[in-house]
């Protein structure tokens, strides 16, 4: 298990990940407010520095006057962003806690996440409820991480899950981020 600091630099993190870090899977776990997604960019920022390839999704948080209103999805080759989920006003088969997310965004994750090849890193932020207990949502990364193909892959999985997931790729590595948002 290899522990993290949310505010390490993007000098660290490429150093860590470039040098340190051996290919293969690895889990990042953190409370909600850590800072995952933004230690997931600073990564992706590190490594294209060293001249890597980078794949997969981001799913940043949504901010209007200090509060969280939705979730965007990002596709990390190109920069695309499209909003994946808005707060629920009533829970249904899309409806993931508090969030409404949007099928045809989810999709659009699916597909990007089946077209990867080749990359020196795969980011997916993140697998979770859906993905892990429910048999939805980012089911390509699922497959893809089932299937191995990835030369190094970073996936944000919850504390909650992080066994369930262990169990499933017993060959993963973990990071557990330490340093949550004030």
């Amino acid at each position: 298990m290899v522990h993290c600091s949310s505010n390490s630099s993007a000098k660290q993190l490429a150093n860590i990940f470039l040098n340190e870090i051996p290919s293969g899977l690895w889990l990042l776990s953190a409370p909600k407010g850590a800072g995952k997604t933004t230690f997931c960019g600073s990564v992706i920022d590190a490594m294209r520095t060293g001249g890597a390839s980078v794949g997969g999704i981001l799913c940043p948080a949504v901010f209007a006057e200090g509060e969280k209103v939705g979730i965007d999805q990002v596709h990390i080759a190109t920069g695309e962003r499209r909003r994946l989920g808005v707060r629920a006003g009533q829970a249904d088969e899309s409806t993931v806690g508090r969030w409404q997310l949007d099928q045809h965004v989810l999709a659009w994750g699916n597909e990007i996440l089946a077209g990867l090849q080749n990359e020196n890193l795969i980011v997916i932020d993140e697998l979770g409820p859906l993905e892990l207990q429910a048999g939805n949502g980012y089911q390509e990364g699922v497959r893809l991480l089932d299937e191995g193909r990835y030369q190094t892959a970073l996936v944000v999985v919850r504390p909650t899950l992080l066994l369930l997931a262990q169990r499933r790729w017993p060959q993963a590595h973990v990071v557990q981020l330490e340093g949550a948002r004030p």
